[in-house]
């Protein structure tokens, strides 16, 4: 346990730092955590998820999701589109606009971040993306 303390200690760390400036991606828009939770998503998903997707992977209800979603859509962040494999389905995905200033905002991020991961080789990071990646189960 004290080596799983050790790495919930420096998650932690770099939590706070990731959430010191209170930024967005959108500025004036409110969005609640499980709506950029959403949106970070969908950023790595550039075909889409269905909803039923979304809800498993933020562990939000269906309900819950369609409420996060709709907010999302008047926002005009999120568009919905009939799924491709299957037409009863939906899919969603990011608008190109909500893309860019998502893509935007990481990346400033990161070059705000990038400093903490000097000591660490490039194959470190890729190790250590993975490792993080498997304990969330993704």
């Amino acid at each position: 346990m004290p080596r799983i303390a050790a790495v919930l200690e420096s998650i932690a760390l770099l939590g706070r730092e990731l959430s010191a400036t209170r930024d967005t991606p959108f500025g004036d828009v409110r969005l609640t955590r499980s709506q950029l939770d959403a949106l970070f998503l969908l950023t790595r998903a550039p075909s889409g998820l269905t909803p039923g997707a979304l809800a498993a992977a933020l562990g939000l209800t269906a309900g819950a999701v369609t409420q996060l979603v709709d907010g999302l859509r008047t926002e005009e962040l999120v568009e919905q589109m009939v799924n491709p494999r299957d037409a009863r389905s939906r899919m969603l995905r990011l608008t190109q606009a909500a893309k860019d200033r998502v893509g935007a905002f990481e990346a400033a991020v990161a070059a705000r971040l990038a400093p903490r991961f000097d000591a660490l080789s490039d194959a470190e990071l890729d190790r250590l993306g993975r490792l993080l990646a498997k304990a969330v189960g993704r």
